[in-house]
């Protein structure tokens, strides 16, 4: 049996051409239900995180944790098909639940000179279909390029490909998760990605990185009305380690742990609650993506939603000390080739 959202949600999106108009106001409908908190799966598919010290959790353990996460309020669900078999295990978590989610999952296209329109086509039309079946579902609710810096090469052509998908109800809501915020990069994706038709967008940023402000990136986003969803808040667990305890090729991040203990400390929180604090008070982020362990994990980022917000003199003053952490520090991609 198909899982109940799905199945209104294809019905929803199977939409004859000349009814394309009518699919602004359902995904007006579907972001309404954003919930504050969205769980990434990652952790369910794979051992991920640099502080990950339990691998990847069993069936039964990945079952509680959605339960958790299901039972707190948590209404969206982030995976991705280069998620190792977190797609799978959430389509047959479903399978056996009563409940709904709204699961935003992600494909890479891989291109270079001699891709063509046809190789795209394929991709997309691959991927798509691999999502359903490991998902389980008839329409995938949402789908975020994962590296979109195809847009800057193909531009409408990739657009006008995911927008078929969408009018053949396989696709609800279409959107994008950055990776990068050079400018002239982003410059090269924003000339596709500000079209409505993208209306998600998943950033990675938290109180150590000043990318997105600096280069003014988020002011675009956030001016274009699209939905942000935050995510590396914690910088893949990063900020929970002991500065001295620390490995070889992250002891560039020591004083920097130790400075954001020291701002946390000041506002009398927990390194968890300041950097949660930071972004969940911030103008424009409509949901906070982070991965879980464990039930109790989930249970405690729940409860980091009634922290208060950080003082605007802190806030002034973060902005300052974190201006110039090396890019090294806030790449996670880049750790393993020190």
């Amino acid at each position: 049996m198909r899982n109940g959202f799905v199945k209104e949600n294809n019905r929803k999106h199977r939409l004859a051409e000349s009814e394309m108009s009518l699919i602004r106001t359902d995904n007006e409908q579907w972001t309404a239900a954003i919930s504050p908190l969205t769980l990434g799966t990652v952790q369910l598919g794979m051992p991920y995180g640099i502080a990950n010290q339990l691998g990847q959790p069993d069936e039964e353990m990945a079952g509680r944790i959605l339960d958790a996460a299901l039972n707190g309020g948590i209404t969206c669900l982030d995976t991705a098909s280069a998620y190792g078999s977190a797609e799978q295990v959430l389509g047959r978590y479903f399978q056996k639940q009563t409940r709904a989610a709204t699961i935003i999952t992600k494909f890479t296209l891989q291109v270079n000179r001699e891709t063509t329109l046809s190789d795209l086509e394929a991709q997309i039309e691959d991927s798509v279909n691999r999502s359903m079946e490991r998902l389980q579902v008839d329409c995938l609710p949402a789908v975020l390029l994962h590296r979109p810096n195809v847009l800057g090469q193909f531009g409408n052509q990739v657009t006008e490909l995911l927008l078929r998908q969408v009018k053949r109800g396989n696709i609800g809501t279409l959107g994008a998760s950055l990776l990068s915020f050079d400018a002239q990069e982003f410059a090269e994706n924003w000339r596709e990605l500000q079209h409505d038709c993208y209306e998600l967008v998943q950033v990675p940023i938290n109180v150590m990185d000043r990318r997105m402000f600096a280069n003014g990136t988020f002011d675009q986003l956030t001016r274009s009305n699209k939905k942000l969803f935050a995510r590396s808040i914690y910088l893949q667990g990063l900020f929970f380690m002991k500065p001295e305890a620390l490995q070889d090729r992250l002891k560039p991040a020591e004083p920097w742990l130790a400075r954001l203990q020291d701002f946390a400390e000041q506002e009398g929180m927990s390194v968890a609650e300041f950097a949660f604090s930071y972004i969940h008070h911030m103008p424009g982020i409509a949901s906070i993506v982070f991965g879980a362990e464990t039930p109790e994990q989930v249970n405690a980022n729940i409860a980091l939603l009634h922290t208060p917000a950080i003082r605007e003199k802190t806030l002034h003053e973060l902005a300052q000390a974190f201006s110039q952490v090396p890019e090294y520090v806030i790449t996670p991609n880049l750790w393993e080739g020190k």
